[in-house]
């Protein structure tokens, strides 16, 4: 597969941010900044992630409503702003990840990586920043979304709304806020800041989602992370998500930290949107608990392996036992004391296997995994030890 560095991509997610960190450094050591800077970036970072996060994904990428004109216009303009890509092509990669996701046609897999470190760079932005032979708008994207004449019209201008969006119109809101050149400027700047660290925020979802967090609704890597809700407003209910994709909600219990869903909620009774798509409790309880119990099927079958591994071992060491009374008394001594601890300890973690397959959990398994791989690293010495004792 061929891979070369993608210079517009490269310019948008390392040139400008560290363009934009430069200015702000100047600007601290010039003016000062308070609370009015930080709640121009805070404008500029819930902006483009209420963009991404409303717009382009749950209602283009996965038709979680159904959207007006006025909608369409502004998504338009704002997701533009956001700078992460046309709807089209941005709603393109992401159809591939949810009906390819952790497989090889997968955009931004972390399996893509050596390691798990490489994968996770890979998910975060690497994926973005080298071209690969199958950087392309897919059929279903183009047969779904390419009707709407205002998409259509937003890839096709594309940079020039992008530029206008993110350089020219927060000077133009700056400028009538503050009636000054510097006020313009400020507003630009932090805008832009705070956008830049959006566009991270919203790479986490790719990256951090995928190693980290619960995984109540569905297996695979995609996971709940409860702690980054203030972050991504919603976008961090990841795993259910992947259970339920056209789903308005990505946090649908009450008490979760969704404000995606409470946008869409309130633009739906102002009649801007409509047709809200909302999986029934039924259908959730269902899937919670068969991927609860595929859970519990792969742990014991994880558990059965460590006790034939157990049994293995135990049998290795029985034939030890065998050779080692026909050896001398003092080395028969020197060894046997070892040989009866490492016995007695697979007993017991042979027997807390057995009891564990009734109720297994994660936590057992890696205990269990743990203890017989330093009960095996022990024979392993003591067997090192006795050869050099014969010799």
């Amino acid at each position: 597969m061929v891979r070369e560095l993608n210079k517009q991509a490269f310019t948008v997610l390392i040139v400008y941010p560290a363009i934009l960190i430069g200015l702000g450094i100047n600007y601290f050591m010039n003016y000062p900044v308070g609370l009015a800077e930080l709640g121009i970036a805070a404008l500029g970072y819930y902006g483009a992630n209420i963009a991404i996060g409303v717009g382009m994904h749950r209602c283009y990428s996965h038709s979680s409503f159904k959207s007006g004109k006025l909608f369409d216009f502004f998504m338009v303009f704002l997701t533009a702003g956001a700078l992460q890509g046309p709807i089209l092509a941005w709603c393109s990669d992401h159809y591939k990840h949810h009906t390819f996701t952790d497989q090889e046609q997968d955009p931004h897999t972390p399996l893509k990586g050596s390691n798990r470190f490489w994968g996770f760079l890979w998910a975060h932005m690497g994926w973005m920043l080298f071209h690969e032979d199958n950087k392309q708008i897919d059929r279903i994207t183009i047969v779904k979304l390419g009707k709407n004449s205002m998409l259509r019209w937003q890839l096709k201008y594309y940079w020039e709304i992008a530029i206008f969006m993110s350089l020219i119109f927060p000077a133009i809101l700056g400028y009538i806020v503050g009636g000054t050149m510097l006020c313009a400027y400020k507003w630009f700047l932090f805008i832009g800041l705070g956008r830049a660290l959006q566009q991270q925020a919203t790479c986490c979802v790719n990256s951090m989602c995928h190693y980290l967090g619960t995984h109540a609704y569905q297996k695979g890597t995609a996971g709940d992370i409860w702690w980054m809700a203030p972050f991504l407003l919603g976008e961090n209910w990841h795993n259910f998500h992947h259970a339920f994709p056209s789903d308005y909600r990505n946090g649908h219990k009450w008490y979760q930290l969704d404000v995606h869903k409470w946008i869409t909620y309130a633009l739906a009774k102002l009649g801007l949107i409509w047709d809200l798509n909302a999986t029934q409790e039924v259908r959730i309880k269902a899937k919670m608990k068969e991927t609860k119990q595929s859970f519990i099927d792969a742990q014991k079958e994880q558990l059965g392996l460590l006790q034939n591994k157990a049994d293995n071992l135990m049998e290795d060491l029985t034939k030890k036992f065998t050779e080692l009374e026909t050896s001398s008394i003092n080395l028969k001594n020197q060894v046997q004391k070892s040989f009866l601890e490492v016995q007695s300890s697979l007993k017991k973690l042979v027997e807390q296997i057995q009891k564990a397959s009734e109720q297994p959990s994660e936590g057992i398994v890696k205990m269990a995994r743990g203890q017989l791989a330093a009960l095996e690293d022990k024979i392993y010495k003591i067997c090192n030890h006795w050869v050099a004792l014969k010799a």
